[in-house]
Order: C-alpha cells, then structure tokens, then sequence
C-alpha cells in the first residue's frame, strides 16, 4: 500500500506519517530530505540536491511496494498523486495551522527544537505564507483522496489502520 501525505506547514504531516509507519510498518519518505540533506554541523542551512538526484530518489521511492510519503506537495511531486493507493488531505483549520507554525519558529529561535536552517524572521514569513498556499486545488478530484480536518478525524483513520 502506498500513501501520500500532504498538507500544509504546521498540519502535522511528519507526526501522522510517523504514527502511521508504527502501525503499518511501512518505510517513512519527508520529502524535504529528498530535496535537500541536511548540512554538517559547522553550517547553518541545507544543501539542494541536484535535480537528477532528486528524481532519482523519489523514482526509487515509487518503485517500492509499501510506503508513506509526506509532503507539502510540491509541483515536481505531483505526478505521484496518481501512483499511489491513497492520498490523505490534511486539511486543519487556518488559525490552528497560524499557531503552530509561530510556535514552532520560536521554539527554534530558543533552541528547544532541532533545525536545519537559521530561524529568521524572512522564514517566519515564508511559513506563514504557505499557510494560505495549500494543495487543495491540485488533490480536491482525486478518487483516492481522504481529507482529515481535525485531530478527532485523525485519531479515527489511525484507528482504522489497526
């Protein structure tokens, strides 16, 4: 079975693919770390792999019998929404997602949560933006699609799975 997690930032992708992957045991794909691996210690930031690397990659990853992707859904990725079993929407309320992400850029300003990058007020931004750029028009006509809207909804799929 392959899934296809995708939503916006803050909309805990990471953590359903990570409960997921507990219950199903099916390898975890974040989709970030295809495109980019995470620099050494000495520096602050990632390093893009090359297009060809990252086609590469996730070639590789679709070949697979059994996974679970996540992703914020970008555009070189679609084509994956029609290579795999089900794609799961998460579709959380925009206040919350707004709360999570603040949360999350100064926990990573204090140091209290692990990032790649430096935490600038420019990412802050960036993050609150995508907020209000969501992957709804390119997942709403999919058969396979299952849009989960709240952590009562999530918890039931989970449920499902066992």
């Amino acid at each position: 079975m392959k899934y296809y997690i995708v939503g916006s930032v803050g909309s805990g992708k990471s953590t359903l693919a990570i409960k997921m992957a507990k219950i199903l045991d099916f390898p975890v794909y974040h989709l970030d770390e295809i495109v980019h691996e995470p620099a050494s210690e000495m520096k602050i930031g990632n390093i893009k792999h090359s297009d060809d690397e990252i086609d590469l990659l996730f070639r590789d990853i679709l070949k697979q019998d059994n996974f679970i992707i996540e992703d914020c859904l970008r555009e070189r990725f679609t084509p994956a929404l029609q290579q795999v079993d089900n794609v799961i929407f998460l579709d959380l309320p925009r206040t919350l997602l707004f709360k999570r992400v603040l949360i999350r850029w100064f926990k990573q300003k204090l140091r209290l949560e692990k990032v790649n990058y430096r935490p600038t007020l420019q990412i802050l931004r960036k993050m609150l933006s995508w907020i209000y750029e969501g992957p709804v028009d390119k997942v709403i006509n999919l058969e396979s699609l299952i849009v989960l809207h709240n952590k009562k909804e999530i918890n039931k799929f989970l449920e499902t799975l066992k």
